[in-house]
């Protein structure tokens, strides 16, 4: 047999150089990631270690010039059964190996990857899995539903603290864009804590622009028995924290505007003082584009932003968005929301239902 180490950038570089060195029936035995170069532990560069190898197979040699003895039958029929075992064996062997796909990865793989791709995983995760879903695969030789529940595994471990178990503290406000259901996701949360915690709770609004916000919240205190603030400056927002000293959770509602427009974030700290006693929560819809996402997060970075939270999980079939959020700017999700009903439509964050979720209609083909 023989073993051949590479080190390379990537699995598919690794792949090419095998095939070139050793052919198509070579197997890799292990593989991992390490770093190399740098200077004193520093600026080194992550690589893959693959180690690979084929059953080497002895051929005749023929001298050149020389007139070898005429072989007996009995001879010949010996060499001709010893080369029909190599070529059995040699058949058994390439059956066993994983059916490789038009790309560089075995098909169970590249199904996979896929998928994930199709679920709009950003490439960023896809490159941190891509390694340990292979050596995976070459040490168990699993079929596509096995991978993927290793996949979603992985997927569990990788963002298991991205949960947020709470509590909430005294002051709880929600900020974000137009259409993300902010005031129904708040009256959900107000719902929660009266109906489950027994808290007193109030509402306080600076959504002034809205005639139907402020109606809207005005119904859902009505039912949750709750005193409504309408504030239009810091003024009246000073005020009102100051009238809902006595309630153990106070809820804010905020405008939703285009908030790519700087001057609105600037306009809304104006009104809410930010202080270390408020929980700022960041509602984003999972029906949004990431780009879409990313650049409100980026708007609302000189908020205190503390946890987000994602609306509108039952409104698309494509929700790695969550995930790309989660892993781009290390942010916990509180909750998220999938329907309009209040207070039952709206959950805990929770990763392994979440994964459960996003990879509940994988197929494999």
């Amino acid at each position: 047999m023989k073993v051949k180490k590479y080190i390379v950038a990537s699995m598919p570089q690794a792949m090419k150089a095998i095939r070139s060195d050793l052919g198509e029936e070579a197997v890799i035995l292990h593989s991992k990631q390490i770093r190399t170069g740098g200077f004193l532990g520093l600026f080194t560069k992550a690589k893959i270690e693959v180690l690979a190898a084929v059953d080497s197979v002895e051929r005749l040699s023929v001298k050149k010039n020389s007139s070898p003895p005429e072989p007996s039958m009995e001879d010949n029929q010996s060499f001709m059964k010893q080369q029909l075992s190599e070529l059995n064996t040699l058949l058994s062997q390439m059956n066993q190996m994983p059916k490789v796909s038009s790309g560089s990865y075995p098909k169970a793989v590249e199904d996979v990857l896929a998928y994930l791709r199709l679920q709009e995983i950003d490439e960023a995760i896809l490159k941190s899995i891509e390694a340990p879903m292979l050596e995976y695969y070459y040490l168990h030789r699993p079929h596509s539903n096995q991978l993927m529940e290793w996949t979603k595994s992985w997927f569990v471990n990788q963002f298991k603290a991205s949960e947020w178990s709470g509590p909430f503290k005294k002051y709880v406000s929600v900020v974000g864009p137009t259409g993300v259901g902010k005031t129904t996701t708040l009256a959900k949360l107000a719902a929660k804590c009266v109906l489950e915690h027994n808290q007193k709770i109030a509402f306080i609004t600076t959504d002034t622009y809205r005639i139907s916000a402020i109606e809207q919240l005005k119904t859902y205190a009505s039912i949750l028995n709750a005193p409504l603030t309408i504030c239009y400056n810091g003024a009246d927002f000073k005020k009102a924290l100051l009238e809902t000293e006595a309630y153990d959770v106070i809820f804010i509602d905020t405008a939703g505007r285009n908030f790519l427009e700087q001057q609105y974030v600037n306009d809304l700290k104006k009104i809410i003082t930010f202080q270390e006693d408020l929980q700022t929560f960041l509602v984003l819809a999972l029906t949004s584009k990431v780009s879409d996402m990313k650049a409100v997060y980026e708007r609302f970075a000189s908020l205190p932003v503390d946890h987000l939270i994602f609306t509108k999980q039952d409104e698309t079939t494509h929700k790695g968005s969550l995930l790309n959020m989660l892993y781009h700017y290390g942010k916990r999700a509180a909750f998220t929301t999938n329907g309009q009903d209040v207070p039952e439509d709206v959950s805990a964050f929770k990763i392994k239902e979440f994964i459960d979720d996003v990879f509940g209609d994988w197929k494999d083909e």
